[in-house]
């Protein structure tokens, strides 16, 4: 695992925050495989992102199939 400083954490989640839908969480997935050795869990804690999210990120970055969303009808 590559150590992150403070600023280096802030701009990380700064440029996620500014990203939505399949190009955050393809983000998510690279920095997490870059930094915490592919780790959703290292992710969490770290950068305070969705386990869940980082999860389907690095499934879609393993496949290279992107998940649609899916609405709820009431």
């Amino acid at each position: 695992m590559n150590v992150l400083t403070e600023p280096q954490i802030a701009t990380i989640k700064d440029a996620a925050r500014k990203l939505t839908g399949a190009k955050r969480r393809a983000f998510q997935a690279q920095v997490t495989l870059d930094y915490l050795d592919g780790s959703a869990r290292r992710a969490e804690r770290l950068f305070g992102w969705s386990r869940k999210t980082v999860e389907l990120g690095l499934h879609e970055l393993r496949t290279g199939m992107i998940e649609q969303p899916q609405f709820c009808k009431l």
